[in-house]
């Protein structure tokens, strides 16, 4: 009874920190050495480059190396995320499309199967498939190719990749193309970095609670990201009635509607677009006279797709608990959670006998993304179960402290 209350207590006072959202930089198209065919450098190492990020002020990183999958989270540490990933093709050297599948758990092949099945081996295995640099040549793929035969789970398109792409050389248009026909499609920038002098070039900046991989993941699924090569972003909001976009180095905002027509163009850091109602989607470029852009995910105003209304960025669709990170871990870890809505909470650990051991959260929590931080400092090695309760929801994981 002892231990357990020392257990208990020390829950209770080191818990209860809640993470705040923000905006998180990184790159989802990068590869390595010897890992890709396509990396020459002897000396361009998983380690090199997760220390070159990581000196440019990047929060993650997502390895995409051709048809080779490996797990690349041992690289991750406290304040910077390595995301595994493979860049995959339909065809023998990718004389196909090319998608990265970022979150995957195992190697996919993609040879001799169609874009439809291979994007639905990708999300099956719970990532999230992107439509690698659509505008180089020797891969040409169409917005009709992509409307027409990838009709499910592809929400995600390069619109800048500077491996093809300059500054002031990006066509949007079939971003575009797809948005016009009403079929939601979320538009990502990267550096596709292959050798040093390509890094820094094209990234996303990830709004969430926390550098947890299904943190991150969860938030670049629900598109709740903006893509830049060099204008920063300070906030996005989405309203029933408007569009607000403020940067920090920005000094020109455009407002784009269906066809790519120009709706607004406004010579300011700041600027709220009204919504007429007949746009079908609006988004926004961002501009400033060192030729950087950054682009937000559009707002689909035709009811064709479920967008946020009135909150910033979005909200989950439902309510998850995910793993605990890292884990296994000795030190501290967080525990990241998600609400479809405001909700009464409770947030339990047990040990193995299923003894309550400690109740982190028991009070009522707003929608969208929490976290709370487990310092176990002074917890001997075991295993504990960790279960988050609402009204609507039930939820039980395991973590292991290991000393």
């Amino acid at each position: 009874m002892k231990k357990r209350t020392v257990i208990f207590f020390l829950f209770i006072i080191t818990c209860f920190s809640f993470a705040q959202k923000r905006f998180y930089k990184g790159n989802t198209h990068t590869h390595c050495f010897p890992r890709s065919i396509d990396v020459f450098n002897f000396s361009y190492t998983a380690e090199r480059v997760v220390s070159d990020y990581k000196a440019r002020g990047y929060d993650f990183l997502v390895f995409t190396d051709h048809e080779h999958f490996w797990d690349a989270s041992g690289l991750s540490s406290e304040n910077f995320t390595v995301i595994s990933g493979s860049e995959i093709g339909i065809y023998l050297m990718d004389y196909g499309a090319h998608f990265t599948a970022l979150g995957i758990q195992k190697q996919i092949l993609g040879i001799g199967v169609s874009h439809q099945q291979l994007i639905n081996t990708i999300v099956g295995q719970g990532g999230v498939a992107f439509l690698n640099h659509p505008r180089w040549s020797i891969m040409p793929v169409t917005a009709k190719q992509i409307i027409d035969d990838m009709k499910e789970n592809l929400y995600h398109v390069e619109i800048y990749n500077a491996g093809i792409d300059s500054p002031t050389d990006y066509d949007t248009s079939l971003w575009d193309s797809v948005l016009t026909t009403g079929r939601l499609m979320y538009g990502v920038a990267c550096d596709d970095s292959h050798k040093k002098s390509d890094q820094g070039r094209g990234w996303i900046c990830v709004y969430a609670s926390g550098l947890h991989p299904d943190t991150l993941i969860h938030a670049i699924r629900n598109g709740d990201f903006y893509a830049s090569n060099g204008v920063v972003l300070e906030s996005i909001v989405y309203a029933p009635d408007q569009i607000t976009v403020r940067s920090r180095n920005g000094t020109s905002i455009r407002f784009i509607g269906s066809e790519g027509a120009i709706l607004s163009t406004i010579t300011e850091a700041e600027a709220t677009y009204m919504i007429q109602g007949d746009e079908g989607y609006v988004r926004a470029e961002i501009s400033n006279p060192s030729n950087q852009t950054a682009w937000i995910q559009p707002y689909m105003i035709d009811g064709s797709t479920d967008v946020d209304q009135g909150k910033w960025i979005g909200l989950p669709e439902t309510n998850v608990l995910y793993q605990n990170y890292p884990n296994p871990f000795n030190q501290s870890s967080m525990i990241w959670f998600s609400l479809s809505q405001r909700e009464y909470v409770t947030l339990k650990v047990f040990d193995v006998l299923g003894h309550e051991m400690a109740v982190l959260v028991n009070r009522w929590l707003d929608g969208g993304e929490h976290a709370v931080l487990l310092n176990a400092a002074d917890l001997p090695t075991g295993l504990y179960f960790y279960r988050l309760t609402t009204p609507t929801f039930s939820c039980t994981r395991s973590m292991l402290l290991i000393k």
